[in-house]
């Protein structure tokens, strides 16, 4: 669902990894914190994890669902 939805909005950053093992990655064009749409539309909790630190982003972090950004972003 992450790559369809960022297909849709046509950011373009979730890939699919040259890997083996055929994983999706999001490259250098993903605009988050600017957009969370990939956060809201992915289907399995712990799904995309944050490469630098280990962190689960979904269910989106509570840093997403403020008063201002209940929804996603766009730059």
């Amino acid at each position: 669902m992450c790559y369809v939805v960022c297909r849709e909005i046509e950011i373009n950053a979730v890939v699919v990894s040259p890997t083996s093992q055929h994983l999706l990655e999001i490259d250098e064009r993903c605009t988050y914190p600017g957009c969370t749409v990939c956060l809201m539309y992915c289907p399995a909790e712990g799904s995309i994890v944050e490469a630098d630190t280990g962190r689960s982003m979904v269910p989106p972090p509570p840093e997403v669902w403020t008063e201002n950004r209940r929804w996603p972003r766009f730059p």
